[in-house]
């Protein structure tokens, strides 16, 4: 359920959540509230969709580059 709470957060509310999981947005409330099991087609769809939107929010972390190893001063 957490994992639904936080798509839902991230994807600007239920509606949004419904149509990209075509699920109805009542039998999303009852997920939420605990009412209706997530079945684990859909869980895999709300990982993917949170894995999106946390992908597009966040920066990419750049690689050092190899050549430099960490070293600030000249090499001996």
């Amino acid at each position: 359920m957490m994992a639904l709470r936080r798509v839902v957060q991230l994807c600007d509310g239920l509606d949004a959540v419904s149509d990209a999981l075509m699920v109805s947005t009542d039998r999303l409330e009852r997920m939420l509230s605990g009412e209706d099991e997530i079945p684990q087609k859909v869980f895999t769809q709300i990982v993917g969709l949170l894995l999106e939107a946390t992908s597009t929010r966040s920066p990419k972390r750049s690689t050092p580059d190899s050549n430099e190893s960490g070293r600030k001063g000249p090499r001996h």
